[in-house]
Parts: structure tokens; sequence; C-alpha cells
């Protein structure tokens, strides 16, 4: 923890005019935390309750938000989640990195709330634009809520930031093939590849452009299947006769330039690597 001296901390708390926020951080004796906090100050006020101490303040409701979301028996812990982290601790000292990812962790795991998560960590990219840290979370936010192209935002937005790690731009390029845009992750790929921010990036990117290639040709060959299918009321029985129907092009292969896998019988096809994807049926 930074920057806070308990002498400081008890001035700031017995300071005068500070009464009420005082009888907040001891815990309103005899109520309940949750009651507690209908007496926590909000924006300008509470600033004014800091006299000038807003970070050392800031430091004191942080240590509390940790302990108060620790207690597993309170199941209403999380009603006032967004004023503490929002209307209080940010509000007194806005670049205080920390309280916007574990504020956002407890918002996404504990209370289950990946919208409140996002916009406590937008707060935070918006009073800290270059922040790559908040919005490389923000995207594994989105990620983990399967938002791929948000996911993706965050971390493009993330890579352009001072200090930021080679890994966000693969990451960001990434999520467009999760997001099922295979010609586009495709094109991304080869972009990075052209000029790679280090080798393990460009070892990395290069693995998931052959994995592309392989499911762009899964994908158009099952396509194929499914016409093949619907004009002539059967599966096709090899996939050589798909490309004499003019349903392709040329015989579908791998990115390692082995054939894919085809089963006429139950009319699936599948990568050279095994990964079944169903054809015509």
């Amino acid at each position: 923890m930074r920057r806070w001296a308990p002498w400081l901390a008890v001035a700031v708390l017995l300071a005068a005019g500070i009464a009420q926020g005082r009888a907040w951080l001891e815990g309103h004796r005899g109520q309940s935390p949750r009651a507690s906090l209908l007496y926590l100050p909000q924006g300008p006020y509470l600033r004014a309750l800091a006299l000038g101490h807003e970070e050392t303040l800031a430091d004191l409701l942080y240590i509390w938000s940790i302990q108060y979301y620790s207690n597993y028996d309170d199941e209403a812990r999380f009603e006032y989640l967004r004023e503490i982290f929002e209307g209080a601790i940010t509000e007194l000292d806005p670049r205080y990195t920390e309280v916007y990812l574990i504020g956002a962790m407890i918002m996404s795991l504990e209370a289950r709330d990946t919208d409140m998560a996002l916009e406590l960590l937008d707060l935070g990219l918006e009073r800290m634009p270059d922040n790559w840290e908040i919005a490389y979370w923000a995207g594994w936010e989105a990620y983990n809520a399967r938002r791929f192209l948000q996911a993706r935002e965050y971390w493009s937005r993330a890579s352009h930031a001072p200090g930021a790690p080679p890994q966000l731009i693969r990451l960001a390029a990434r999520m467009l093939e999760m997001a099922g845009s295979l010609e586009d992750a495709l094109a991304e790929y080869q972009r990075i590849l052209d000029d790679p921010p280090d080798e393990k990036t460009a070892q990395v990117v290069s693995l998931w452009m052959q994995q592309t290639l392989t499911q762009i040709a899964v994908r158009d060959t099952r396509r194929a299947l499914l016409r093949f299918e619907q004009h002539y009321g059967r599966c096709a029985h090899t996939l050589t006769e798909l490309v004499h129907s003019g349903l392709l092009s040329q015989l579908p292969r791998g990115a390692s330039g082995r054939e894919l896998s085809f089963d006429p019988m139950a009319c699936t096809v599948d990568s050279p690597r095994g990964g079944v994807a169903e054809g015509g049926r």
C-alpha cells in the first residue's frame, strides 16, 4: 500500500468539519456496515472532507473496501459498489490504478456484473487515456463475457499505449478470429507478420495464421457440401466431386498442404489435425 501514515490518517479523520466522514469510517457503531454506507459523502463533498489529504483518505477507503468485500456472509454487500469505487475512492484519487482494477474484479467476479466493471474501467481510461494496464484488464473482462470485438477494441487501444507489452497486438488480432471474422483475422495476421514487434509474436501469429487458413478451408467445404446435398439430394461421394460440380475452385487442403479428411457416410469434413466440422447434414 502506498503513501499513507497513521498519524496523518488520524489527523484527517479527527479534523474539524469531517465528523460525518469519521463516523462512517469508524463503521457507525451500532449499525450494520450496509446501513453505514448511507452516510458516505460523494463527489466534491467527500473531497472537501479530506481537507487536502484526498490520497490518504482514498487509501483508507480502499483498505476498508477490501475488508468489507471479503465478508461473504453479507449477501447485500454489492449494493453500494458503484458509489464506493466510482463516487468515493476514485473521486478522491482519480489516478489510483489499483482501485479501478480491484474494483472491476469485485464487480465482475463477485457481483457478476460485467457492465458495471467495464463502466469503472472506462472511467479509469477516461481519466488516464494512456494507461495500458486498465485497457488490458478491460479487454479480459470483455473476453470473459464473450464480447470478442469489444475485447479487441480494448487490447488494440492498450497496444498503442506507452510501455505496453508487444503481445497485446496479437491478442487484439486474435479476437477477429474468435468473433468469426476469419478473413479479417487473416489479413490482420499478415499485417503483423509484415512487421512483427518481436520474434515471439511472429511465431505465435504464424501458427494462428495456419490454423485460420485451415478453418477457412473447412468452412468453405462445409458450405459446398450443404449446397451439393440441397441440389442433388445426396452427399458428395468425394471432395473432388465438389470441384467438378463447380462448388469449389480447387481441392480443399489445410494450411499444411494435407487434404481435409472427409467421411461421405456421415457427410462430415475434418481438418487434417482431426478437428471435426459438420458437412451437409
